[in-house]
């Protein structure tokens, strides 16, 4: 029976680009969206007549001349920037870049009988190492996307495949994109996976790094192909020489004991 290490997940937060600012870091007045409804000021009047839902309006509405949302242009400059920087990194083999928008409506707390709209950007990056990618080399990329961005609606799943002596390990980055991210930080992390992908009965690799950059508030899940208490014991030793040491372990294995 396989079992597998399941370590802390104490953090996971998406961070959205409301009809606000997501981050005052980005320090943008349109707030990496321009909307072509209204904001729902509090200068504008409030109907008098009770306004029903969006979707319960006018069933053969008219079509909408409201320019659609899209993302501020200096922020898709910067995810452009960035996909293009991590692109031109050494031994990384593909890198796309995916952009959605999840609108939203609600009552307006000013004004019970008007709604209001909000678009819900996020960008996530798809990147692909070469199976013999070195922990310096998948290290640069979360490091050059945060020299490129300032805003927190960007994730990175970073993956290095399986090659002669290690597994696939996965990485995702959530929320992360509005701060540095030192070198020595992002080599340490992929040190850690490379480290433990390396190591003999683990199966499956996959981390988390929450927006706050601690790692020992993300998690690690790990797959051991052995129930016997030595193996995990030297798994354990292992994460315990890594980046992922104070990383919390809760869960259970596959045999159903408490770690």
């Amino acid at each position: 029976m396989r079992s597998r290490l399941v370590i802390g997940l104490l953090v996971a937060l998406a961070c959205t680009v409301p009809l606000t600012a997501c981050s005052a870091a980005e320090g943008l007045a349109r707030d990496a969206l321009r909307s072509g409804g209204s904001s729902g000021s509090e200068t504008a009047v409030c109907p008098s007549d009770e306004a029903p839902a969006p979707e319960a309006a006018n069933p053969n509405p008219t079509p909408d001349l409201t320019p659609a949302p899209t993302l501020d242009p200096a922020v898709a400059s910067q995810v452009r920037t960035a996909l293009r920087q991590v692109r031109a990194l050494p031994a990384v083999a593909e890198a796309t870049q995916t952009t959605t928008n999840t609108p939203s409506s609600a009552p307006d707390p000013t004004c019970s009988t008007r709604w209001v709209t909000s678009n819900h950007f996020a960008s996530r990056f798809t990147v692909t190492m070469d199976a013999g990618a070195t922990p310096a080399q998948a290290g640069a990329v979360p490091t050059t996307m945060a020299t490129e961005l300032a805003w927190t609606g960007v994730s990175l799943t970073l993956t290095v495949p399986a090659d002669e002596g290690h597994i696939a390990s996965t990485v995702h980055y959530d929320g992360t994109f509005d701060q540095q991210i030192p070198t020595s930080t992002s080599t340490v992390v992929a040190q850690g996976l490379a480290t433990l992908a390396a190591t003999p009965h683990v199966t499956g690799l996959e981390a988390s790094i929450p927006y706050t950059m601690r790692v020992d508030y993300g998690s690690l899940v790990i797959g051991v192909d052995s129930e016997d208490q030595g193996v995990l014991d030297r798994v354990r030793a292992v994460i315990d020489a890594t980046a992922f040491a104070d990383t919390t372990l809760h869960g259970s294995f596959g045999n159903g004991a408490k770690p």
